[in-house]
């Protein structure tokens, strides 16, 4: 787990690139505390190079890849690239797992960040072909992975990745990104200079980027209903793209050339079936053994391992998982005791901990809670957003930042996490909702109505499914005009965004774009959007951006096992969601191991935070950041004239909406934009 930069000099006229990929590397440093290096290529030979960072086992090794020249002994002259890492130790924390890493013969080399947990099994199959390994990292797994299977080693990999390949045969860079975008990759190309980093901040670091604000994602972000942030190539800064999940790309250096494939492409079964009880059993048991097989992956680790508890079904199965794990003698580095950390708040109507309890009593778990305060996210606010590069929609992302905070200083520098889960097996409202409309449609009226009134609550369910589509599809029906009252007036705290913000939302599309999930004709429809560039794209990477600042790794056990995922899609929707119970299918595989409460549990949170409590709390603080340079966005005056309108938290929905205002106006001036 680490963090990777580079530059590629495509027209020759960019200078000073050791100094710039030294910037870039050092504002990723979080990413990567335990090592840094370097390496350029002059078209003639490659040149490894360290900084103040690079520990001294590292140069004094014998290693091919030990870098013997400090990056300010570079030349600055004919460098037609240069790669930059900063290491996270995780697997094999030795002088050995030093990156840029290259083979035996020095054909190829590798910038990377992620984990290949299934590297023990490639390891094995690649030394069967007499292949020689002379570390332990699953590093030196991709590149021998990339030399025997070339661009297809990508679909041998069960994991998360993004990674640089520098193939000097071929005389090519090829990258490639995971395939559901756990590991993030961003990228500038404006014919001059291509250059990629982990994060957009150490992009921002280069001269000749031009850090302007992306209209129509400020837009979606500031007015939408819905907010699936970073959903394609573009965000929220205009000159910056992102390569997306399942995608890799190649450079050729000598035509300059930057071209993208897509590797992978996740399906689903769509067509309705009706609940069986034999196949059901089936279905149960081939999901709790690929469950079991995807936690114990990732809990290969040579430093300590935790996980975060929230007391929902995901976290719960996770952290019983691995305690019955630890517990019957399968290897786990826990440094000590399993270590688990909870959101917990005065509030009983959004304290998690009363249900976490039941997993820590039955795991003998050592449990440290975490309990923010406004005060705590008025100090953070400008790091929160600052670590996640652009505004943050929800207090549930500090609420997660502060997790992290607390798993490094309990000495855990892996963490597992329940991302994932509810797009997979159907955890939300709008899943149920989809699916009663699936049964509607597939004209199975004693299932729709059997399903809906499950939970004794069939007059408000039905007023859902109605609201769900009046709030959203009805005024479609309507002129742009309309819709843009309609969204001013509806969400109240759109009154103070500009009128060209709103105008924007709508007229770009905003507005069809919220509906591609709820629009699904099958449950199992509505997940896979819900899987691929939406909802959990979002959550992966908020999880990424909070646990990296803290130089944590996050692994989510239900996102990225190829295995589980396929497998768990082509299970019709009829299994997930059964006699009014969400997640059905995951309830039931993991019923050896969660609590008979958690199990049971009808309710959902999940990093919920008094929200509304806070953004009172905060009013005269938060107004210091309204200046008048945000006028293009937000009518300062408005604000200013009247905050405690602006303050007026009436709904969960007000405090998220004035958050989320507050949010870009402190992103806008931290980025000086």
């Amino acid at each position: 787990m680490c963090g990777i930069a580079g530059i590629v000099n495509i027209s020759g006229s960019v200078e000073n690139m050791p100094v710039h990929i030294k910037a870039m590397s050092d504002t990723i440093r979080h990413r990567g505390p335990d090592g840094e290096g370097f390496l350029f290529f002059n078209g003639v030979e490659v040149i490894p190079a360290y900084g103040n960072d690079t520990p001294e086992g590292v140069v004094a090794s014998s290693l091919k890849y030990s870098p013997k020249i400090p990056i300010q002994n570079i030349s600055q002259e004919n460098i037609q690239f240069a790669l930059g890492h900063r290491r996270l130790s995780i697997i094999d924390v030795s002088a050995a797992g030093h990156q840029p890493m290259c083979d035996h013969e020095k054909r190829i080399w590798i910038v990377y960040n992620g984990e290949i947990y299934n590297h023990i099994e490639l390891r094995e199959d690649l030394s069967q072909k007499g292949i020689t390994f002379r570390t332990n990292t699953d590093t030196e797994v991709i590149l021998q992975s990339y030399l025997h299977w070339g661009e297809e080693c990508v679909n041998h990999f069960n994991g998360m990745w993004a990674f640089v390949i520098f193939d000097s045969i071929k005389n090519i860079l090829f990258g490639s990104r995971d395939r559901v975008g756990v590991k993030p990759f961003y990228y500038f190309n404006n014919g001059n200079c291509f250059a990629f980093a982990s994060e957009q901040k150490a992009l921002l670091k280069l001269p000749f980027v031009n850090p302007c604000i992306n209209i129509k994602a400020a837009s979606e972000f500031l007015a939408g209903d819905i907010q699936y942030i970073e959903r394609g190539e573009e965000n929220m800064f205009s000159t910056i793209f992102e390569l997306m999940p399942a995608q890799n790309f190649t450079i050729d250096l000598r035509t300059k050339s930057f071209q993208r494939q897509n590797y992978y492409s996740l399906t689903t079964h769509t067509s309705f079936s009706s609940f069986n009880d034999a196949a059901f059993k089936k279905y149960r048991d081939e999901t709790e053994k690929l469950l079991i097989d995807s936690v114990k992956l990732r809990l290969r680790s040579d430093v300590p391992v935790g996980s975060c508890l929230s007391g929902g079904i995901d976290s719960s199965a996770i952290v019983s998982i691995m305690a019955k794990l630890a517990g019957g003698g399968y290897s786990v580095n826990l440094g000590g005791k399993l270590k688990v950390f909870t959101l917990s708040f005065d509030d009983p109507s959004i304290d998690e901990s009363k249900w976490a309890r039941y997993v820590v009593d039955q795991t003998q778990a050592e449990w440290h809670r975490v309990s923010p305060s406004a005060e705590d996210l008025l100090r953070d606010m400008q790091d929160l957003n600052y670590a996640q590069d652009i505004p943050v929609c929800s207090t549930g992302t500090y609420g997660q930042f502060q997790l992290m905070r607390k798993a490094k200083e309990a000495g855990i520098k892996v963490i597992l996490d329940g991302q994932g889960g509810d797009e997979l097996f159907g955890g939300y409202m709008s899943h149920s909702i989809v699916y009663w409309k699936e049964l509607f449609r597939c004209r199975k009226f004693g299932m729709f109505l059997s399903e809906a009134s499950a939970d004794g609550n069939l007059f408000f369910n039905l007023r859902q499914m109605v609201r769900d589509f009046s709030r959203r599809e009805f005024s479609l029906l309507f002129p742009k005009s309309f819709q843009q009252s309609f969204y001013k007036s509806y969400f109240k705290k759109n009154y103070f965004l500009n009128n060209a913000i709103v105008n924007e939302y709508v007229c770009s599309g905003g507005l069809i774009s919220e509906l591609e999930v709820s629009r699904s004709s099958s449950l199992n429809e509505a997940l896979l959007k819900d899987f691929t560039n939406t909802r959990l794209k979002m959550y992966l990477k908020y999880e990424d951006r909070s646990s990296m600042w803290h130089s944590i790794e996050a692994r989510t056990p239900f996102a990225d096992d190829h295995r589980m995922v396929e497998y768990v899609f082509n299970v019709p929707g009829s299994y997930k969601i059964h006699k009014g119970i969400n997640k059905y299918l995951l309830r039931e595989a993991a019923r050896h191991y969660l609590p008979k409460e958690i199990k049971e549990r009808k309710d959902k949170l999940g990093f919920v935070t008094p929200i509304d409590q806070w953004m009172k709390q905060m009013q005269s603080q938060c107004l210091d950041y309204f200046s008048d340079s945000l006028s293009d966005f937000i009518d300062v005056k408005k604000i200013k004239k009247d905050p405690a309108k602006f303050f007026d938290i009436s709904s969960h929905a007000d405090g998220v909406r004035a958050f989320r205002i507050v949010s870009f106006a402190v992103w806008k001036k931290i980025f000086n934009l």
